[in-house]
């Protein structure tokens, strides 16, 4: 490969990096979300959920929990503990 090719390509990556970039800003969480879903591997798909964790602080993860909580019925041990119990 010569290096005006070289050049070249990279050029066009650096472009198409740039415009991605754009996309990430002027798109909603919503639109990225779905493009993961109907892109992504489906490895990549099973530990999307742990790199989003990763990413959260404490805080935000508590939210994010309590809203699973709230709205998907998740349990906490305790809930699962009294509730296997009772």
């Amino acid at each position: 490969m010569s290096n005006t090719t070289y050049i070249t390509e990279q050029d066009a990556a650096n472009a198409a990096w740039e415009a991605g970039n754009e996309w990430v800003r002027t798109s909603d969480r919503h639109e990225m979300l779905d493009f993961l879903t109907e892109n992504a591997s489906p490895e990549f798909r099973d530990t999307m959920l742990t790199e989003m964790v990763n990413y959260m602080g404490d805080k935000d993860f508590a939210e994010f929990f309590n809203h699973l909580r709230r709205n998907w019925g998740i349990l906490t041990p305790q809930e699962l503990d009294h509730r296997m119990n009772s």
